[in-house]
């Protein structure tokens, strides 16, 4: 289809960076008031949606998501 899958990626991780960025003062708390801050990690499922220009919108962020599938099409 002749889409430059880098460009498009690349995208989306700016679309992810700036929304850490911009969550990153309640993400410093959380850490601080964590006894075991080096030792700890979250995880976050970004929903992202491409336009018909290819163009990353973010739908939601997910603090705990699922990391099982619960149908055969997610498999």
């Amino acid at each position: 289809m002749g889409v430059d899958f880098n460009a498009v990626f690349d995208k989306i991780k700016e679309v992810i960076i700036k929304t850490i960025i911009a969550v990153e003062p309640h993400i410093v708390t959380n850490m601080k008031a964590t006894k075991h801050r080096n030792a700890c990690f979250e995880l976050y499922g970004f929903d992202i949606i491409l336009d018909d220009k290819l163009k990353p919108w973010l739908l939601e962020v997910n603090v705990c998501p699922s990391l099982s599938s619960s149908s055969p099409l997610d498999k």
